[in-house]
């Protein structure tokens, strides 16, 4: 089957493309959650992995999937952070360069829109499209200002931001965690976006410069989804952001929304979960912290599974402050 699988890593992101017998990972999470996905799926080589930036949400998982002899990852694109001063950043970039010295792993870093890449080519089928960050964004780096902008780049500007085609069609926007300025060189260059399947950047949280409502409204103008994916968790943060979700709402009225566990300004107290497991490993499984949980996506039919469909909709149905139930 070709799937597209958003794991419910809780706060962080992880995604999982199959097809015709690859695999391609974008963003490794946190813990140990993409290694029990990939256990449970029983895939262990890897032909691409793909981290957007260096945050520990989107990168930590990176770790366990080096240095395991047990996952074979064939290719690693990943871009350079100068400002990045973390212990793991130090301590991936380490297991980067003995890797590689020893011939051991593929990498492909400085990556931008506006160039090809043949491992964008992944099957006949699925291939991918590099729309975010710019050459001007990647030449530049976090820490330095945007040319002829002022602006000033953070990790979070500089994402890779993929959009998933499948036999020519774009499927979805895995947008890591791309802010107003990545958001504006898209705008302004035209680049191309639209999905039916958005996964909201920085898991529902307040885009950085500028209001919640405007970015939310430019992003989904440009990208017009018929559903929006929060890879969120409920314990460390408070996301989706309740202006992000009205905002969507009031421009798309019909669209569909998904967070993979449940947000605690759309229930307050945990909720024991008998109507529905998820399909696949989900953080929030064991404990009834999901709301979708893992998302899978049938890339032929384009669909979700429509049992998961109807559980999550008849759940989130049932909360009284559901935000994704207040519609006009």
């Amino acid at each position: 089957m070709s799937k597209l699988t958003i794991i419910d890593v809780g706060h962080g992101n992880a995604a999982v493309l199959s097809d015709a017998g690859k695999v391609v990972v974008v963003d490794t999470a946190g813990k140990t959650h993409l290694q029990r996905f990939l256990d449970q799926a029983e895939l262990t080589q890897l032909d691409l992995v793909v981290i957007s930036h260096t945050d520990a949400d989107h990168l930590a998982g990176l770790i366990n999937l080096l240095s395991n002899p047990k996952y074979l990852v064939r290719k690693l694109i990943i871009n350079p952070d100068s400002i990045k001063a973390s212990m793991l950043w130090e301590d991936v970039r380490y297991l980067i360069d003995e890797q590689m010295r020893n011939s051991q792993l593929m990498v492909e870093y400085g990556i931008s829109s506006c160039s090809p890449y043949q491992w964008c080519a992944v099957t006949d089928d699925l291939h991918l499209q590099i729309v975010s960050p710019s050459p001007a964004m990647a030449l530049s780096g976090p820490g330095q200002t945007l040319p002829k902008d002022g602006r000033k780049l953070t990790s979070n500007s500089v994402s890779i931001v993929l959009r998933v085609m499948f036999k020519g069609e774009p499927l979805a926007l895995l947008t890591g965690d791309m802010d107003r300025i990545a958001l504006d060189q898209i705008l302004k260059y035209s680049v191309e976006v639209s999905a039916k399947y958005l996964v909201f950047p920085h898991h529902g949280g307040l885009p950085g410069e500028g209001s919640a409502e405007s970015f939310t409204t430019d992003l989904l103008g440009v990208v017009q989804p018929e559903s929006i994916i929060f890879s969120n968790g409920r314990v460390k943060f408070n996301n989706p952001n309740p202006e992000i979700v009205g905002s969507a709402l009031r421009l798309i009225p019909t669209v569909n929304i998904m967070c993979t566990q449940l947000s605690k300004t759309c229930c307050e107290n945990q909720v024991a979960r008998d109507d529905y497991r998820p399909l696949s490993y989900s953080a929030g499984g064991d404990d009834s912290l999901f709301c979708a949980g893992t998302v899978e996506i049938d890339m032929h039919t384009r669909k979700l599974n429509e049992v998961f469909a109807a559980a999550h909709q008849n759940f989130v149905g049932g909360l009284p402050n559901s935000l994704c139930g207040k519609r006009s």
